[in-house]
This record gives structure tokens, sequence and C-alpha cells, in this order.
């Protein structure tokens, strides 16, 4: 999503100019969340930084895909449309040597907060959080995903397992182990 803590480093300035730093890239969102984060509500206002969204569309490599969760985005990835954390939100599922690895983006942002009640204040609708996270993770702990956090300081992947508490980590591990 284009929150400022996830886009922020795809632009850099080149004199007065704000371009994007990986130069041959494709940038990739849906357009429910594109104009979304460039019409944001005022509870979101400081985290679509118009510095970080605007000069991706203005170097004409802001290309979008459909927002339909599950949608096809390659051979091996898929895209995840959650609503709660904010509109739109994509999250990838990558196959990779036979699993399926998750980028939790602000649905899971770390370990921690995997015990279903435990979601974010950011959250833009919290009880649609909450029934994605709960649909979401039954799923990933049925089906051995693999979650990939990018906000937890200390633990980059884990594995689910159903416990008497309910869904919660089971193995721990990064990414390069897999």
């Amino acid at each position: 999503h284009l929150h400022f803590d996830h886009c922020g480093g795809s632009i850099e300035r080149e004199g007065e100019k704000l371009v994007p730093a990986f130069k041959n890239a494709a940038y990739w969102s849906n357009e429910s969340h594109w104009e979304w984060a460039t019409q944001p509500n005022d509870r979101e206002k400081a985290s679509f930084l118009k510095e970080n969204i605007l000069p991706i569309r203005e170097s004409g490599r802001l290309q979008f895909i459909d927002a339909v969760d599950g949608v096809a985005f390659t051979q091996n990835i898929n895209i995840r449309i959650m609503n709660g954390h904010t509109r739109a939100m994509m999250l990838p599922q990558i196959t990779y040597k036979n699993k399926t690895i998750v980028y939790m983006a602000d649905l899971l942002p770390s370990v921690a907060h995997i015990p279903v009640p435990y979601i974010m204040a950011y959250d833009t609708t919290p009880l649609e959080t909450l029934k994605e996270k709960k649909a979401f993770l039954s799923e990933a702990q049925q089906k051995d995903h693999v979650l990939f956090f990018e906000h937890d300081p200390l633990i980059e992947c884990c594995t689910l397992q159903l416990t008497e508490r309910g869904i919660r980590n089971k193995e721990l591990f990064k990414l390069a182990d897999l």
C-alpha cells in the first residue's frame, strides 16, 4: 500500500525534482487504492504523502492490477486484497520452493499481531480487519503458508498452528532459510 512507511523509499530527489529511485521498475497498485491514497481522508492524510506517491504516476511507470482478492499477477504470484487497514491494500502471495509465502504488509505487521483481536490502532476499519484477519489466519494455518513480516524487528517469518488459545505462531525463521 502507499503509506509512507511502505513506499517512501521508492522516490529520490534529483536536484529539485522527485523521481523514482528504481529507474527500470514498474510500480504496481490498484485503482481503488490509488484513488484512496491520492484523495486521502483526514485519518490517513499524514500517511499518504503526495511527494511519495505522485512522482510514480508522473514518471509513467504506474500500472494497475484488478482489485479482486486472489487475482493472479504472474504464474507464481497472486494478490490478496484487504480493506481493514486501508482500502484495497495488496498482499502478495508468492509460490517458492513448493511453499506459499505471504507478505503481510499491515494486516499482520509483526508476529505479536497473530492473535485475532490484536489489531493496530491505525486501521481505518478495525472490525473489517478483524474479519479479514480471522479468515486469512484460518486459511494460512490450514494450508501451511509462510508469513513474512515487514515490521517485526526480530522475526522475519513464521508458520502457524492451531492451539487451545486459537491460531498462534509455530516455527519462526528467516526468509533466507526457506
